[in-house]
């Protein structure tokens, strides 16, 4: 019965390694996209590494024989996880990806199927044909190595709303220069599509779903913006930062001042808006995102959205360690 989940296992993780290698951003649950963009790395670089992860593990798996159980079930809890935080974030953001539903369930029914083959089966025999642990050693080594290569090699699709910018033109046909307005003075209340964001800054949507968010837009030669980075987000805070720079337009050369290149925030998620466009935005403005949804609007009065998403922070975490007795 071991056997066959871990075998069962393996095959679902090859299967899904060979999903993502064709069919790109469908196949890539959502976390994944978040924490690329939370590393600034490019959504194809974190399916490239998820594809040779999930290889490498089936071969680990597989080869490890019966000493493979503990670190097969390890592998069956956390693909059961990441169905559980991927269908979480379908919910949360309404996703309309075409796989919708169907890819967290099949991670989730994988894992805890597998998971319960390997904690409930009959103990698989001592006699193994990777008996030896030299054998089971050098298995792992070259799973690991066909891993890496297939992240190293493979070219993986991804949908422009998985990107952490979209590449918009400067000029539309009429040859004039596309004008994009995220003026966010009335975003108070309005939902992440409502603001027209996303359409930009897809990446802002997982980045934001599981905290209270601030974001700033800024523009490296507005000193107003490097002052409030250096008063406010210089050191660290309870909750997300996500500094997004506007680019000058197309041909546009900013003038040269004493101003650093950029704004000083250790801490924040960087993003930009494509370049090219020209961006109506109030710079420096703080908007505050819970929920997928417009808490909190500054342009003058910053104090006042950062508080905010501190003390709603301050106020989960709070639930989280006491939570309510009934």
């Amino acid at each position: 019965m071991t056997s066959l989940a871990r075998l069962l296992l393996a095959a679902c993780l090859v299967a899904a390694s060979i999903a993502i290698a064709t069919t790109g951003g469908d196949a890539i649950p959502i976390w994944v996209v978040g924490i690329s963009a939370r590393l600034d790395v490019s959504p194809e670089i974190g399916a490239r590494i998820t594809a040779g992860a999930c290889a490498a593990l089936a071969g680990i798996v597989v080869l490890l024989g019966r000493r493979g159980r503990t670190p097969a079930r390890l592998v069956a809890a956390a693909l059961a996880l990441s169905g559980l935080a991927d269908g979480s974030a379908i919910y949360a953001l309404g996703d309309e990806a075409t796989v919708g539903f169907l890819r967290p369930l099949l991670q989730l029914a994988v894992g805890l199927l597998t998971l319960w083959g390997l904690s409930t089966g009959r103990k698989e025999s001592k006699k193994s044909p990777m008996r030896h642990p030299g054998l089971a050693g050098a298995g792992v080594i070259a799973s690991l190595a066909v891993g890496a290569a297939i992240a190293a090699n493979i070219d993986v699709p991804m949908p422009e709303s998985f990107r952490n910018a979209s590449g918009s033109n400067a000029r539309g046909a009429d040859g004039r220069f596309i004008v994009n307005d995220l003026q966010a003075d009335e975003w108070a209340g309005m939902t992440l599509e409502e603001t027209g964001l996303l359409e930009h800054l897809p990446a802002i949507a997982p980045l934001s779903q599981s905290q209270p968010t601030l974001i700033s837009f800024y523009r490296s030669n507005c000193g107003l913006c490097h002052d409030l980075f250096d008063k406010h987000f210089g050191g660290r805070l309870p909750v997300r930062l996500i500094a997004i720079q506007v680019p000058p337009a197309e041909g546009v050369e900013l003038v040269e001042n004493d101003l650093p290149e950029d704004v000083v925030c250790p801490d924040c998620v960087r993003l930009k808006l494509p370049e090219g466009p020209v961006w109506l935005v109030t710079t420096p403005v703080v908007v505050e995102i819970v929920d997928g949804r417009i808490a909190c609007v500054s342009q003058d009065d910053f104090e006042r959205c950062i508080d905010d998403a501190i003390t709603r922070q301050d106020a989960m975490t709070t639930d989280v360690r006491d939570p309510p007795t009934g």
